[in-house]
């Protein structure tokens, strides 16, 4: 039914004042005799019979079609993708995902949640980029135990002190380190009262965010040579790891491995990573595409930081 003369000049004055003055729903149901639903009705009507039209402006390049059909896709709250100098450059592509990472973690919180992290490059980008807060109520958790040299800087300890040094947080340090050398040592450290609250609370947070690694001779797993072995690594291989989460090492699926290393980590489970209310993925490059497109196939991330690329590459296949 064609809107009246009066039922058009009604819904073009709401909708003016609502989109052109910048007036709220209650301002313009006080200026206009109405209650606070029947504008809001009014300006869904408006939209419906065309008397508003909406014209988004996209920014430049095709990066936010690209991110909206990646959430689609893979059933993502947010795609994050980032334009880098450099796709086969692996650590181009970590220093040029951080600050993007950084961003997104900072709009994911305004100051009074649990923040986890785990460790490595990609959150050492995202450290760099961090601006200073004072958040003297935001608490940043270790999701999993040291690991490498103590002291280096990405170190999840040296990591998350930094981090809440930068925000002015609160810290929950996780005291062990992030692999130990059997299933009975790590059952007596997860044991320890402080130990256990500690990954009590990170299971808890209400957003963390986790680079992806891969299990690669170039890793800094295996690099460092305290940590994962080379027959651990070949071990990983055959039994179809594509790559891990936070040490969870998944195959090409998203779907856990139940490895015998996953007794011997300090650390959250995969589900208890699935769990968190806001998980937000860091990786990009060629060498991260199968440890990427797993953990999209396993729903595991809400949100994922990636390269251009890569986000094409993982859409082709889709397609």
């Amino acid at each position: 039914m064609a809107l009246s003369a009066e039922q058009h000049r009604l819904l073009y004055r709401v909708a003016q004042s609502y989109y052109t003055d910048g007036l709220t729903q209650r301002q313009i149901a006080r200026r206009f005799g109405l209650s606070r639903p029947k504008v809001s009705r009014l300006l869904s009507k408006a939209r419906e019979e065309g008397v508003v039209n909406i014209t988004l402006v996209p920014p430049a390049g095709r990066s936010a079609d690209l991110e909206r059909e990646l959430e689609r896709q893979f059933h993502l709250d947010e795609a994050v993708i980032v334009q880098v100098h450099d796709p086969h450059d692996p650590t181009s592509v970590v220093r040029e995902l951080g600050p993007a990472t950084a961003e997104c973690l900072m709009r994911s919180i305004s100051g009074k949640e649990v923040v986890g992290i785990t460790w490595g490059q990609t959150m050492l980008a995202m450290l760099d980029a961090l601006p200073f807060k004072s958040w003297p109520d935001l608490t940043i958790v270790q999701m999993l135990g040291g690991l490498g040299p103590v002291g280096a800087l990405e170190h999840s300890t040296e990591l998350a002190q930094r981090i809440a040094r930068k925000l002015d947080a609160k810290l929950r340090l996780l005291p062990a380190p992030g692999i130990v050398s059997s299933r009975a040592a790590a059952l007596a450290l997860k044991a320890d009262k402080q130990i256990a609250e500690t990954l009590t609370l990170a299971a808890k947070a209400d957003v963390a965010v986790a680079g992806l690694g891969v299990p690669s001779p170039d890793s800094v797993l295996i690099q460092d040579g305290t940590i994962i072995t080379g027959e651990e690594l070949e071990e990983l291989k055959q039994a179809g790891a594509v790559g891990d989460i936070g040490l969870r090492y998944i195959d090409a699926h998203g779907r856990s491995l139940g490895v015998e290393i996953d007794g011997r980590i300090i650390g959250l489970t995969l589900e208890q990573f699935k769990s968190i209310p806001r998980l937000i993925g860091v990786a990009g490059g060629a060498a991260k595409f199968e440890i990427i497109r797993a953990a999209l196939r396993g729903r595991l991330l809400d949100v994922l930081v990636t390269d251009q690329s890569t986000a094409q590459a993982l859409l082709a296949e889709a397609r």
